[in-house]
């Protein structure tokens, strides 16, 4: 699990950092990279959702069967 976690992140970084550059050359080279940097934005959206989910279920299964929310 925490080999899937780890390449998450880095995927997550990479797609950050491609995404950046599409939004930054599209409009410089005049290529429609709207599909593209949409396409990409629901990955990174799904991977956050996949990590937080993640550490939400740690954060509740380590502090046991107490419910209360402090």
């Amino acid at each position: 699990m925490e080999k899937i976690k780890k390449y998450a992140k880095y995927l997550l970084n990479a797609l950050t950092i491609i995404n950046a550059l599409l939004i930054g050359i599209a409009p410089i080279w005049d290529i429609p990279a709207d599909r593209i940097v949409q396409t990409i934005s629901v990955i990174m959206a799904v991977i956050s959702t996949y990590l937080l989910g993640n550490k939400a279920y740690k954060t509740i299964s380590e502090r046991g069967s107490n419910n209360e929310i402090q």
